[in-house]
């Protein structure tokens, strides 16, 4: 992603306060569930000082908490790679439907004091890749592949009267893969990683306050 011209490692990635950046690649490291977020910001100018390490931009993503009301979501998306249309150098495609499961819920413990938020998120595939030979890639030899990864996340929220607020938020993620080939196409077997396991986890504490009518705190 490049923002006002810069290069795309040069942009800042944020969920709820916490940088994300992937700094080798210039991207998001995938920590949080789709279905989980409230609100996405892209600032790209006049943007304000709290914000430093960048010459692009920031993207800043702002994840649900719950409310004096319970509420939840389920959603399914199914795939299939013979569902893709063929070219010229489309070697397989495996006709197997590959499912992502993602669920939400959220509400109160103590009305208008204390609220919860959970979201999960699971996801199966198998397909398969292609050996790419230098100079030949149309020659590439197919291989199966796999990928389970589960999402958990869970967010507190307290208020303790209308000037102070407290978030705590906690993200875990099981990766598990076969077969894959990792940074860049391999001419050879050699280059494919049999097994793997990628856990990642987030977390963070927010406190937001105003301690007068001119002096406001944050903190993170």
């Amino acid at each position: 992603m490049t923002i006002s011209g810069a290069f795309a490692y040069d942009n800042v990635f944020l969920v709820d306060g916490v940088d994300v950046n992937d700094n080798l690649f210039g991207t998001a490291n995938n920590l949080f569930i789709e279905d989980a977020i409230d609100e996405t910001q892209v600032l790209t100018s006049g943007i304000s000082a709290e914000y430093g390490r960048f010459s692009g931009g920031v993207v800043n993503m702002v994840t649900k908490t719950g409310g004096n009301e319970f509420s939840g979501s389920f959603r399914v998306n199914v795939s299939n790679d013979s569902w893709n249309g063929e070219t010229p150098l489309t070697v397989s495609q495996e006709d197997t439907n590959n499912y992502i499961y993602e669920a939400t819920f959220g509400g109160y413990i103590l009305r208008d004091a204390l609220w919860f938020f959970a979201a999960g998120r699971d996801r199966e595939d198998s397909g398969s890749d292609q050996l790419i030979t230098p100079g030949q890639p149309e020659a590439g030899i197919p291989y199966p592949t796999t990928a389970e990864q589960q999402r958990l996340e869970g967010k507190l929220t307290g208020s303790f009267g209308p000037r102070h607020r407290v978030m705590l938020s906690y993200l875990d993620i099981e990766d598990d893969r076969t077969n894959q080939i990792n940074f860049a196409p391999s001419p050879s077997l050699d280059g494919i990683v049999a097994e793997e396991s990628v856990p990642q986890t987030g977390l963070s504490v927010t406190y937001t306050g105003v301690l007068s009518d001119s002096f406001f705190l944050e903190g993170l």
